[in-house]
């Protein structure tokens, strides 16, 4: 574990009161994290996802300890259970006046003074324009929006001349031949959000998508996280993701050169800069194109499972509790990499689960940490195919590292009937 985590459970002085704080769709283990560091917590859920009474919803599942020995600095497995008497409230997410209702009381009748927002309700516009007005947060109300939003993130880069991609909007879907002629293939088409799809569809038929086409970006995608306390922005780290280190797998930190680490660092610290961003973690995504890095995505958030567990495999970087410490003033320390972590992913063909083989075999390889399989036999996959199964793993070497991967792909089998509607 990293030198940082010792001060993670400092007790909260006890002549201090408590600084009420709202937390919109945590996991439960940034729920016991916030009332560690000594704030009085109250919480809003997702009315779509009921919990358990008394319980926010479940948290991602922690890195599990390896059976091999040779694999220190293992996150701890937290329980499942939140500390007793968190008042728990569920709101209905796309209802932006129960939300903003919701948020206005807890100020009013609890005394809320911070709200932090996760799973991606940040950018929500009722969140986002409530929190602002009733100064819960020192982010200006589109911070969030110009970050997680396609159409208004390029514009804003595209407008400061930082990152420049050739990019046009389709009003509907008839219009995409022309945007996409007005850019020149290759592309990249995104559907736009309904917030983007509304501005952008003014003219045309009301619940009608919207797109945005932008050039193709050749080169390797790197995630770039970073935590914003009073406007700083720290590098977290840098995760180098599919096809930058292995075709199926992400690697932290990333094997980078020192140019090419600085120049995606750079790039997304002053997308930060630019949206206003003053508090929280984001996670940008940037390609290092033959002109220079190029920012593809970003989101005011943590990255999700599993590429939130390599970081703290590597390095020992509790994310929830270093966030509830930044919030409570405490000074933040960016974490150092003594190993690599890795995860590797697989998808399955649309059809039926037959079988399973090589499971327990793959979790007994030296370094594995997890091996998340989410499916039975007899079971459908549907739409696209599966790609949500992977293997967590920890090395000493990026050449440890991929011969682990290697040896689970080897491993791991399953036999798939194709039904005769997706041949």
């Amino acid at each position: 574990m990293s030198a940082t985590a010792d001060r993670y459970r400092e007790p909260h002085p006890p002549d201090s009161a408590p600084q009420r704080l709202l937390l919109l769709c945590p996991s439960n283990r940034l729920v016991r994290e916030a009332v560690a560091a000594g704030f009085a917590v109250r919480v809003l859920a997702d009315a779509t996802l009921p919990p358990k009474p008394g319980k926010p919803p479940k948290p991602a599942e922690p890195p599990r300890s390896p059976k091999s020995a040779n694999t220190p600095n293992t996150p701890d497995s937290p329980d499942d259970d939140v500390p007793p008497g968190i008042p728990v409230e569920l709101v209905d997410l796309t209802d932006e006046t129960t939300l903003a209702e919701a948020i206005d009381a807890s100020v009013r009748v609890h005394g809320t003074q911070r709200l932090l927002a996760f799973a991606g309700t940040a950018a929500l516009p009722a969140v986002a324009k409530t929190a602002a007005r009733l100064g819960l947060t020192p982010n200006p109300v589109d911070a969030a929006r110009l970050l997680g939003e396609p159409a208004a993130m390029r514009a804003l880069l595209n407008g400061s001349r930082h990152s420049y991609v050739p990019a046009a909007q389709a009003r509907t879907a008839q219009e995409l031949p022309a945007a996409v002629e007005e850019i020149g293939a290759p592309v990249t088409v995104r559907t736009l959000p309904p917030s983007a799809q509304t501005a952008a569809c003014r003219s045309g038929s009301a619940g009608e998508r919207s797109y945005l086409v932008e050039q193709y970006l050749e080169g390797p995608e790197y995630g770039v996280v970073t935590l914003t306390v009073d406007g700083m922005h720290r590098v977290v780290g840098v995760v180098a993701l599919h096809g930058a280190w292995h075709p199926s797998s992400h690697l932290f930190p990333a094997p980078l050169g020192e140019r090419d680490e600085a120049e995606a660092r750079a790039i997304a610290t002053e997308l930060l800069d630019l949206a206003g961003y003053e508090f929280g973690y984001a996670y940008t995504v940037v390609v290092l194109t033959a002109d220079g890095p190029r920012v593809v995505r970003s989101r005011a958030d943590y990255p999700d499972e599993p590429l939130a567990s390599l970081i703290e495999l590597a390095t020992g970087f509790r994310a929830e509790a270093e966030l509830v410490q930044a919030l409570a003033g405490k000074p933040v320390n960016v974490p150092t990499a003594d190993r690599y972590a890795a995860v590797a992913s697989y998808r399955l063909p649309v059809g039926r689960l037959l079988s399973v083989s090589g499971l327990e075999s793959v979790s007994e390889l030296p370094g594995v940490h997890r091996v998340h399989f989410p499916y039975a036999s007899g079971d459908d996959i549907a739409g696209h195919g599966g790609a949500d199964g992977y293997v967590l793993l920890s090395a000493e070497s990026t050449q440890e590292a991929a011969e682990t991967v290697t040896a689970a792909a080897r491993l791991l089998r399953a036999e798939v009937s194709r039904r005769p509607d997706h041949i």
